[in-house]
């Protein structure tokens, strides 16, 4: 299984992001939760095959430390209901960008993406 992590643009205890993670056979979510210090940390202190990035509104602001550590990620997946904002400024490089709200298979397909690139290299 594949460790994941997906920090929400806020604390939804059912988002549909993770209602899909949770139906994979491949997916091992190991930290969910919003934006804040505790999300940094959680990058910061371990290592995951996958992060899930759920882009806030844009008149919200995400850290520059939050910003770093996504820009390091191996894999990363970005979901945005903006994504006309998506890459202003944040200068990230994902697998797949997923425009909320999206279908399971939208879902699938960056799994799968995730997947190739891992058993490339």
């Amino acid at each position: 299984m594949y460790r994941c992590i997906l920090i929400n643009r806020w604390w939804l205890a059912d988002s549909l992001l993770e209602k899909y993670i949770r139906r994979t056979y491949c997916l091992d979510l190991v930290w969910s939760g919003a934006y804040s210090e505790e999300a940094l940390q959680m990058l910061k202190s371990d290592d995951y095959d996958l992060v899930f990035a759920s882009l806030p509104s844009p008149d919200r602001i995400i850290t520059e430390d939050m910003l770093f550590e996504f820009r390091r990620q191996q894999s990363l997946v970005i979901t945005a209901s903006y994504p006309e904002y998506v890459f202003t400024g944040y200068d990230l490089n994902p697998i797949c960008f997923l425009k909320e709200p999206f279908p399971m298979a939208n879902f699938q397909s960056a799994i799968g993406k995730f997947q190739n690139l891992v058993s490339c290299s």
